[in-house]
């Protein structure tokens, strides 16, 4: 029969076991104050781009897809970050989630956004900034690489919030 200290290390040691899966489970999750994953993004013609790359520049990676109706009102404010902070001073990277890339063309065949768009159909990427499949989510990193922000909605103030996020990564 085991003894009080053999269950109490038994119990220890699953308590130790959980946490190391959750912490595992929250390495998955950017943070704020955390580099940036390192992960790559194909844009719609195939070429490929780091976040190693986006160092230099502050830079906005927005995860979105075609059915998320946040997302695409969220789209429609970056264009007006677009118009007031070109892309010598920021990068915004939009990428696409839906696993249909013929999803994508029939939306973008009445939409343009003034920024580079990506596609991320399995999610290999996204998985890198999140352990869940909820979206919008979007990242403001400065030109170091460090995560200043992250936001998973596109609600009330959302808006007002990034921006702020993006002045405070502006040189």
């Amino acid at each position: 029969m085991p003894t009080t200290t053999h269950r109490r290390i038994v119990s220890l040691a699953a308590l130790l076991a959980l946490a190391a899966g959750l912490a595992a489970g929250a390495q998955a999750a950017v943070a704020v104050g955390a580099a940036l994953p390192d992960a790559a993004f194909q844009d719609l013609s195939g070429n490929a781009v780091r976040t190693a790359d986006l160092r230099g520049k502050p830079s906005i990676i927005a995860f979105w897809a075609t059915w998320c109706t946040s997302c695409k009102a969220e789209l429609d404010h970056l264009k007006a970050v677009r118009a007031a902070h070109g892309e010598a001073e920021l990068r915004i990277l939009a990428v696409s989630v839906d696993e249909e890339r013929g999803d994508l063309d029939d939306f973008l065949a009445s939409h343009s956004y003034p920024f580079p768009l990506y596609h991320d159909p399995d999610r290999a990427a996204a998985a890198k900034f999140s352990d869940d499949e909820d979206l919008p989510l979007t990242v403001v990193a400065d030109a170091q690489g460090v995560v200043k922000y992250v936001s998973r909605d596109f609600a009330e103030g959302a808006a007002a919030r990034l921006d702020a996020a993006v002045s405070a990564v502006l040189p």
